[in-house]
């Protein structure tokens, strides 16, 4: 992918922006000063290359911004259980999530996958929200998909719907390798993971899972679905 470039500076997903170094290195140490040593940071937590080199090594915490064209594209939050990518539009909203779980020290699969568009009528993420389809896959092939569509006149109507897949389906391109440090460019390409507008041909769907919202407890749902998330369908 060309014009690419990374840093390690924190997104703020409040301000929807890319903070300096010095608030940078201020927010990942909160992040993560329960979890090592006041040496540990005196010692790496001078640049956030620095950290995020150190942490990379040792299965802790770090940011990775990504810019494409000078411009912030994509964030990615490194964590020991999992990595999650972020796809960020040209104000800053998240419009493609992607969250990658780690089942050994070489091989992660994807879980989830969030997808937003926006109206562009608005300054704020979820007053612009117009469509928003959530996917939680299991590595046996379960898929559930929750889709929100948001219509917006005198007051805001969601229209709401819960589907599992009736069958397993391929969840082949699900797995990839775990990253090495800097080596973010598989992450990126997300059109070989996903395809929006085109998520869900060829795959049967069940009939609509009960939602809460319909006066269900969200515990019966997760009872019936034990493959998925406590809070799936509450994002």
């Amino acid at each position: 992918m060309n014009n690419i470039r990374f840093d390690h500076r924190f997104y703020n997903d409040v301000r929807y922006s890319i903070m300096d170094e010095e608030k940078s290195l201020a927010n990942i140490k909160t992040r993560v000063e329960d979890d090592i040593s006041k040496g540990i940071w005196k010692e790496y937590g001078k640049r956030t290359e620095d950290w995020a080199k150190y942490a990379h090594a040792h299965h802790l915490w770090y940011p990775t911004t990504i810019y494409k064209n000078n411009k912030p594209y994509a964030y990615i939050s490194n964590g020991a259980e999992y990595i999650e990518v972020y796809f960020l539009e040209e104000r800053m909203f998240e419009y493609i999530y992607m969250a990658f779980k780690k089942i050994d020290t070489e091989k992660m699969f994807l879980t989830k996958i969030y997808i937003r568009s926006y109206s562009n009528k608005a300054d704020k993420p979820l007053m612009d929200l117009e469509r928003d389809i959530n996917l939680i896959f299991s590595q046996k092939g379960g898929l559930n998909v929750r889709e929100r569509t948001f219509l917006r006149e005198d007051k805001v109507k969601v229209i709401e719907e819960n589907k599992e897949a009736a069958h397993p389906v391929n969840v082949s391109q699900n797995w990839k390798k775990i990253p090495k440090y800097g080596e973010y460019d598989e992450l990126l390409y997300y059109e070989s993971i996903i395809k929006p507008g085109d998520l869900l041909n060829g795959v049967d769907i069940n009939a609509p899972v009960p939602s809460p919202e319909i006066n269900m407890d969200p515990e019966d749902v997760k009872n019936d679905h034990p493959w998925l998330p406590k809070d799936w369908n509450k994002n």
